[in-house]
């Protein structure tokens, strides 16, 4: 693609972009989203000549939170501003007890506003956010960019390589560093054109692990969770649950779709399998849960991780590419998950490397390994902990950016 190329596309679709900004400025909580953020028109009070944060959802903004308390342990009068692009992303941001913003669409126009209004001496990307006007524009307000955290899947890269262009050269030539979290991902960047790439490791590594994992209460023993499920993947889960409730009745299912607005397609799902259902509700009696409870809301998984012994991690059944398992690691509990991973390639193998994670294939293999692992709680217990090990081996990564972000900030 040539740069005339993408502005003519950015055109194109410019009533589309106010539209889904009025959208989510109706769906949002009363006073949180702003109507023309997202065209670059800040709110008045965001600090200037500090750090612009950029992390888009919920995911990228817990790893940017380690990096935040790394930042603010080395610098602590430098300030910080976070932007967010979806609703889930910004719930995260307000936990930080940051400033917090909404990132303006890729329009020159919009990111030089912001530029100029914030004024920081660095901006940081979280993870792959390669969006060319950003990139121009603060090279042309002279402020330098990272990409933290970096990491390219197989399908992004192969369509990088096809379709990015004289495009994808330039907007790589623009970066200043980029931090990536595997020497896989280093490689694959250098190969698209980037100018400086280092492998710095997966700051979710460095979520906080406790000593040991909570006590399981007595009535969760034989519960599972399934984490961030997709379509088609809901009906596989179900599936096994069907298996596990013919060896073990009294068995229970939490269900967390990925996208929370599609828990009541997934509850319909459910009555339509022929179990009960119903809303997670912790305070339930355990005699009265249902043979499958959904989440309708985000950010329960943390403490689920804690609470429950056996772990699937969805997105993998299915093509989406799987979602991370560092964060039920860190806590001792080893996954599940399908053979679908590459998104998080490198964080699979290095669990599969210690056995501290199990593939299943399908709904029926998926029963089989909830089965056995309610029937030998101690091995599972025991692969958790291998889980945990292999997070504690692997932090530092928050450390190391710090020390390559110096070069702008000391």
């Amino acid at each position: 693609m040539r740069r005339w190329q993408y502005q003519v596309a950015l055109s194109l679709i410019a009533p589309w972009l106010l539209w889904d900004a009025w959208r989510r400025y109706r769906h949002a909580r009363a006073g949180h989203r702003r109507l023309l953020e997202q065209f670059g028109r800040l709110r008045d009070g965001l600090p200037r000549g500090g750090v612009w944060l950029h992390a888009v959802s919920l995911g990228e903004v817990r790893a940017a939170a380690m990096l935040v308390s790394a930042v603010q342990a080395r610098w602590p009068d430098l300030p910080i501003v976070i932007s967010t692009t979806t609703e889930t992303g910004a719930e995260a941001a307000r936990g930080l007890d940051l400033p917090h913003f909404y990132a303006p669409f890729d329009l020159a126009f919009a990111q030089r506003r912001v530029l100029a209004r914030l004024r920081p001496r660095l901006m940081v990307v979280m993870e792959t956010e390669l969006w060319p006007n950003l990139v121009r524009e603060a090279g042309r307000a002279d402020v330098p960019l990272v990409i933290a955290n970096a990491r390219l899947s197989d399908r992004s890269y192969r369509r990088y390589a096809r379709w990015g262009g004289g495009l994808l050269r330039e907007v790589l030539r623009g970066v200043e560093l980029i931090c990536a979290q595997s020497i896989a991902d280093r490689d694959r960047f250098l190969a698209l054109g980037a100018v400086r790439a280092e492998d710095c490791g997966n700051l979710k590594f460095d979520l906080p692990v406790s000593e040991k994992a909570e006590p399981l209460p007595t009535d969760r023993r034989l519960t599972w969770l399934a984490a961030s499920t997709h379509p088609g993947e809901e009906a596989q889960v179900l599936g096994a649950h069907q298996a596990v409730l013919a060896r073990y009745p009294e068995a229970r299912l939490i269900l967390v779709p990925r996208h929370p607005e599609r828990a009541g397609e997934v509850r319909r799902l459910v009555e339509r399998s022929g179990l009960s259902v119903g809303t997670w509700a912790p305070d339930r009696p355990p005699d009265s849960r249902p043979a499958v409870e959904v989440i309708d809301r985000a950010g329960l998984l943390a403490g689920l991780f804690a609470e429950v012994p056996v772990v699937f991690m969805g997105g993998s059944l299915v093509s989406v590419g799987g979602h991370n398992p560092i964060e039920p690691a860190a806590v001792g509990r080893a996954v599940l998950h399908g053979p679908a991973v590459q998104n998080f390639r490198q964080v699979f193998a290095v669990l599969g490397e210690r056995n501290a994670c199990r593939e299943v294939a399908d709904s029926k293999t998926l029963a089989a390994a909830v089965i056995e692992c309610f029937a030998r709680p101690e091995d599972w217990a025991a692969t958790g902990s291998r889980a945990r090990a292999v997070i504690a081996e692997h932090r530092g990564a928050a450390d190391r950016l710090v020390g390559r972000l110096a070069a702008w900030l000391d």
